[in-house]
């Protein structure tokens, strides 16, 4: 069965969890958070690393807006984190769910690889659900064109 990957997030945390097929059970993977322009990954195991993102390029609308700015960075770190995890094929399958702004920072920012394995966006801001809450509603809501079994 694929392995899939469920990053749920916005524009101060995200999470990162793995799954089966049938989104029954998800395991925590890497929990993401941006705190003074500095983002924190803590993972299953309580372990913690913290770095400051690059700035990169950045919208003349971010430019003028520093919590614009913040939360371009953080998606871009979220996603050079699935970046990373698809180029050491840990998932098959990558599921993102976000606020709409947050979303479309978080997809423009993932690689050609990374994004063609996504195989829903979801447009809700779920990052206050338990991992059970959040499997029930992901296979509630889940695109009948994701290929889900």
């Amino acid at each position: 069965m694929a392995m899939h990957w469920v990053v749920v997030g916005d524009a101060a945390s995200a999470k990162i969890y793995e799954s089966d097929a049938l989104l029954q059970e998800l395991t925590l993977v890497d929990d993401i958070r941006v705190s003074h322009d500095r983002v924190q990954h803590l993972d299953a195991n309580g372990h913690s690393t913290t770095h400051l993102p690059g700035s990169g390029q950045a919208g003349a609308q971010a430019e003028h807006d520093p919590h614009k700015m913040t939360e371009e960075r953080f998606a871009r770190a979220v996603a050079q984190t699935m970046n990373e995890a698809d180029g050491h094929h840990r998932f098959e399958r990558l599921i993102v769910v976000a606020p709409p702004r947050f979303l479309g920072d978080l997809r423009a920012a993932l690689s050609h690889t990374a994004s063609k394995r996504v195989v829903a966006s979801i447009h809700h801001d779920w990052t206050r659900l338990s991992g059970r809450d959040l499997a029930e509603q992901l296979r509630k809501n889940m695109p009948s064109d994701a290929g889900m079994p």
